[in-house]
């Protein structure tokens, strides 16, 4: 019989995949099996696990549920079909060790050419660990508003109000919220920094927005200098979908916190036209 193919480590026969027959059903059935009992269990165990001692409301937490569960089963079963494709070829007598060599090679290679897909993936993981947003969260991810339907490792898929279905890549999403604050020259930067840290740090706590936020607003860095005074910019993280309001919440805290302090802020000077008259008395 003709080999299947002329590479030394392909050069297997009929005969030993029809020897091996016996083996790679047994092979096929495991794997079967082992990913039906996964189906089966899988949802169950992560579900009861994510909805233990769970703070946040039951619709909430099912989403979060659905969507890790979905995210897992369709990694672990390329995972199942890699893993039973190498072990039926190592039945057969193909030298697996150069395909797994290959394979690494190439998978490196690919690594340093597609690093975009990389940040992709790793951006997902943090994004299902952290859970940032949920399958039916309506969010603003770069530049897109609409209705999450479905999150993988790789993209999120958003639909907006108009019914179009946006492909949002994970790497390009930026949770962070970002306000600026315009102190008046004169004021002492590390004393606001001290000020808008504490703010941030009440705003964290506050039982109605801890659950929002990943991260709690942090004094930045002076982004510009200009005419009115020095802007600051206060940076957070928080789950998409309440961007919004928390981006309010810290600019109306930052104002109580300003005037409470005596923060002195810019005003804008109004202009008065000297060509104006004022209207004869009547």
């Amino acid at each position: 019989m003709p080999l299947l193919s002329a590479q030394p480590f392909l050069a297997v026969g009929w005969d030993d995949v029809k020897d091996e027959g016996p083996a790679i059903l047994l092979i096929v059935g495991v794997l079967i099996v082992a990913s039906a009992l996964f189906r089966a269990i899988f949802p169950r165990v992560a579900r009861t696990a994510i909805l233990r001692g769970a703070s946040a409301p039951d619709e909430e937490m099912d989403k979060r549920a659905d969507t890790i569960i979905h995210v897992v089963q369709r990694s672990a079963g390329v995972a199942v079909l890699l893993i039973g494709l190498i072990t039926i070829l190592h039945e057969v007598g193909v030298d697996i060790t150069a395909i797994v060599t290959g394979l690494g090679i190439t998978g490196l290679a690919l690594a340093l050419g597609a690093q975009t897909l990389v940040k992709d993936g790793i951006n997902g993981i943090f994004l299902l660990a952290e859970d940032q947003y949920r399958t039916g969260d309506v969010v603003r991810i770069a530049d897109v508003t609409g209705t999450v339907e479905s999150i993988s490792l790789r993209r999120t898929i958003v639909r907006d109000d108009d019914g179009v279905v946006h492909s949002v890549p994970n790497g390009s999403i930026n949770a962070r919220v970002n306000v600026k604050v315009q102190v008046a020259y004169g004021e002492d930067l590390a004393r606001v920094n001290q000020i808008v840290e504490r703010a941030g740090k009440e705003l964290a706590a506050d039982p109605g927005f801890r659950d929002l936020i990943i991260d709690p607003p942090l004094p930045g860095y002076v982004e510009s200098i200009g005419d009115g005074g020095v802007t600051v910019l206060v940076s957070a993280r928080a789950r998409p979908s309440a961007r919004w309001e928390v981006a309010a919440e810290m600019r109306r805290r930052l104002a109580e916190a300003f005037v409470r302090e005596g923060v002195r802020v810019p005003f804008a000077s109004v202009k008065t036209d000297e060509n104006v008259k004022s209207s004869p008395e009547t």
